[in-house]
């Protein structure tokens, strides 16, 4: 990727109903062009790197979001010390997931031994396929229908140095020799297991934001060179996904956008018939255009689980 040539998305998505609006699309050029003092966020983080822009970017919003929430769900590439203290400094609280090679730490929950120095604080390293049964809480996570079994408790993690609620999934993978345990976490240790696991699988829907933005509204058709037009054509292209979304929401259809697009197509072209031919002839009896065959029209080429909603 160059500089510049990638953007990257703010998203408020319902983790109940699995659906996403974008907020806005930046590039990263735009903060690699900053002068001037830093904020306190991105002291700890490498200058210029990918892992800075997207905290200044949180910080430039900071105040609009925390009215929305205070989650912040991202994938394992954001699961590093710099990020979370940054986003802790801002008030906000992460959902990710955790590298296969992390170190966690079990907390030491004993009495005090009452000898000098620093008290004990740790009980030992979690091994992720031996957990310890008094420590983590066993429990069936029903998702999509499928049951499976989840591990979480309060751990420490070495790299962050701070405790985090952790959630371990056991994944079959049938062309692996090995299983491997996914270990999710949240900064945020009320969280229940559930609540861990929900937040972070709606974090792929901003994906179909950006898929739906490419297939249908032209996110990638701006051959602009402006800083300024490339950054409205993004944000215009996801605010149109926004006001499609928005339509079937307001009357009640469960389409999606190619759907919707198809369906405002025919609208279109069967206005276009009238105004240029008046009334249609008269079919049956004189009765003129019947209503479904109206609706047939309307609906034409669109799938059968779509045109039930009509």
């Amino acid at each position: 990727m160059k500089r510049g040539l990638e953007i990257f998305g703010i998203a408020l998505v319902d983790a109940d109903t699995h659906e996403a609006v974008a907020i806005r699309a930046l590039q990263t050029i735009v903060h690699q062009l900053r002068k001037g003092r830093k904020p306190d966020c991105v002291k700890q983080s490498e200058k210029d790197s990918l892992i800075t822009h997207y905290l200044l970017a949180l910080h430039d919003y900071k105040k609009q979001l925390l009215k929305l929430s205070n989650i912040i769900v991202a994938d394992a590439l954001f699961s590093k010390r710099t990020f979370v203290d940054g986003l802790s400094m801002m008030g906000f609280e992460l959902v990710s997931r955790f590298r296969d090679d992390v170190r966690l730490r079990y907390l030491y929950t004993g009495e005090k031994t009452g000898k000098r120095g620093h008290p004990k604080q740790y009980d030992g390293v979690v091994d992720k396929n031996n957990l310890r049964k008094d420590v983590f809480q066993e429990e069936v996570y029903d998702g999509d229908g499928q049951e499976v079994i989840v591990y979480s408790a309060v751990v420490n993690v070495v790299n962050m140095k701070r405790n985090v609620k952790v959630v371990i999934i056991d994944f079959e993978d049938p062309d692996k020799k090995t299983q491997t345990r996914k270990v999710f976490f949240s900064t945020d240790c009320s969280m229940s297991a559930k609540e861990v696991i929900d937040v972070y699988r709606s974090r792929f829907q901003i994906e179909f934001l950006f898929r739906d933005a490419k297939q249908f509204t032209g996110l990638c058709h701006c051959q602009a060179r402006d800083t300024r037009a490339l950054d409205f054509a993004f944000n215009l292209s996801l605010a149109a996904i926004n006001v499609a979304k928005a339509f079937c929401r307001h009357y009640n259809l469960n389409y999606s956008i190619a759907d919707l697009k198809l369906l405002m197509h025919n609208a279109m072209m069967i206005e276009r018939f009238f105004s240029m031919f008046g009334n249609l002839p008269n079919l049956h009896k004189n009765q003129g255009l019947k209503e479904h065959y109206f609706k047939d029209l309307l609906l034409y080429g669109l799938k059968a689980s779509a045109q039930q909603h009509i």
